[in-house]
Formats: structure tokens, sequence, C-alpha cells
């Protein structure tokens, strides 16, 4: 007789999400203007203007982000096309660093590392006697750098192509700022209940 398979009644979740896309935690928050999630391949998909925050001064922008989900948290995240990280020093100078495409590596939602590929740009800041003194411009093919405590600890560069000091007072904050510069604090969710006043 004839074999008849039973209906696969795997239950798989798929999100999507559309307009003012707001996410919360303590250690990570998130907003873009549509998402998509699908649990077969675990990947969150953020469109238009996506914006991660991690340890509260890490920003990290691109035109499209994947986020790769496993457990309910981040472990890597790609930023697809005008990727820049930026990490805020003070209310007026930000560390930014900016590459046609970035991967970013998390453990624990905490970012311990991320590869810049393709023209890399930047703008860091050098703290003598607790101040804020020099900034150095650089441009680079490539770049790996190393987080910890939310700061950069080790960068390293791959064909290092220009890099220039330059003392803070002697250059006008706008030309501090990598073309592209965008400083998206107001938008960061503070609290679950900027998400959802929802009652848990």
């Amino acid at each position: 007789g004839d074999t008849i398979n039973p209906a696969d009644t795997t239950m798989i979740r798929y999100i999507r999400a559309f307009y003012d896309v707001r996410m919360y935690r303590s250690d990570i928050q998130a907003a873009c203007d549509s998402l998509v999630f699908c649990e077969l391949d675990s990947i969150a998909r953020l469109f238009e203007r996506p914006v991660l925050w991690n340890a509260g001064k890490n920003q990290l922008t691109s035109t499209t982000m994947q986020l790769l989900m496993q457990d309910g948290s981040v472990t890597r995240g790609a930023m697809l096309e005008d990727a820049m990280i930026v990490t805020q020093e003070d209310t007026l100078h930000y560390n930014q660093i900016k590459s046609t495409e970035m991967t970013g590596y998390f453990h624990e939602n905490q970012l311990y590392r991320f590869d810049a590929l393709g023209g890399v740009s930047a703008i860091l800041y050098l703290v003598e006697n607790e101040s804020l003194t020099t900034f150095n411009m650089k441009e680079a093919r490539s770049m790996t750098a190393v987080i910890k405590n939310g700061n950069a600890e080790k960068l390293l560069y791959t064909e290092t192509i220009k890099s220039d000091a330059y003392p803070i007072s002697e250059m006008e904050i706008e030309k501090q700022r990598l073309k592209g510069f965008e400083w998206r604090g107001e938008e960061r969710p503070v609290s679950r209940f900027v998400v959802s006043d929802r009652k848990l």
C-alpha cells in the first residue's frame, strides 16, 4: 500500500514589524523603520536607517543591518553599505570609524570585536591626563578593532594610507566629523517603557 507521510508540524517563528521599530534590552538597543526575523536562519534584518546602541555609548549604523541571533542574544552583526561606528567621548567629541561594510562580533550582547572592510576612514581622540587633547585622522584599506568595556583597546590596520594628528583646539568641530556623521542618541530607547508600557 501507499505510505502516507505525516505533515510537518514544526513551528517556525517569523516576525515582520513596520514603521518606527524600537527594541530594548538593558545591554543593547536598536531602532529602524522595519524589521524581518525568521527562525530558520536566526537573522533579524533591519531596514531604513537602522541603528544599534551597545554599552550606552557605541552607535552602529548602516544602510541595512543583519543581526544573527542565538538564544535571544546578538552574536554577530553585518552592517552593509555606509557602515559607521560612533563612540561618544563627551557631548561634543565622537570617535568615528566609517567603512563600506563592517562585521561586529558580540558576546552576551557586548561588542568585543569588529572588522571594517573596504576604504576605512577614522577620527580617533587621544586622552592625556584625563583630557581630550588631540585627534587622529586615519585612512586604511581595512581595520580590525578589539573592544573592551565599550572602548577600542587594540586597532589593527591593513595598508594605512594616511595618518595625521591635530590638536583639538586648532580645528573647528565641523572638521572633526566624517562625512555622514550623525549622532542619534535621542532615538535610543532608554527603558522598556519607551518601547511599550504594557505590564508584564
